[in-house]
C-alpha cells in the first residue's frame, strides 16, 4: 500500500516503518554500551574527555548487523575502546581504540560475533 511521511517518520498503512535514530543522551565521562543501545545514537554532552566502551560479545551479545551511532557534541575528545573483540577502522587495516573529535560522528556496525567496523567524520 501507499505510505505517508510526516514529522513522526515513515508510515505504511498507519504503521511506523522508520522513525529516525532514537537518542540516548549521556552526560558522564565514561559509558559502556548495552543491548538497549542497538540502533540508537548516543549523544555525549560532557565537556571533558570521555571514554565510551564497546563491550565484548561474551558480556553483551549484540546481534550481527547492530548499528550504534555516537555523536560527540561537547568540548572533550572521546576515546572509543573495545574490550576483547576487534573493532576495525573502515577503509584501513587499523584495529583497536579509536578517537572521536569534538562534533564528530562515529558509526559502528557489528559485522560478525566478535568484529565491529567504525567509521565517520572525526574518527581517527
Amino acid at each position: 500500500g501507499a505510505g505517508t511521511i510526516n514529522a513522526g517518520g515513515l508510515f505504511v498503512n498507519g504503521n511506523p516503518v522508520y522513525a529516525g535514530i532514537p537518542q540516548d543522551a549521556q552526560s558522564g565521562t565514561t559509558y559502556t554500551f548495552f543491548l538497549a543501545d542497538a540502533n540508537k545514537h548516543i549523544y555525549a554532552t560532557n565537556a571533558g574527555a570521555k571514554t565510551f566502551t564497546v563491550p565484548a560479545n561474551a558480556s553483551v551479545a549484540f546481534p550481527i548487523g547492530t548499528a550504534v551511532t555516537i555523536c560527540n557534541g561537547s568540548a572533550g575528545v572521546m576515546s572509543i575502546p573495545i574490550t576483547t573483540d576487534t573493532m576495525g577502522l573502515a577503509n584501513t587495516a587499523l584495529t583497536g581504540t579509536r578517537t572521536l573529535a569534538v562534533n564528530g560522528i562515529a558509526n559502528l556496525i557489528k559485522i560478525t560475533a566478535t568484529n565491529w567496523l567504525i567509521s565517520g567524520p572525526g574518527v581517527t
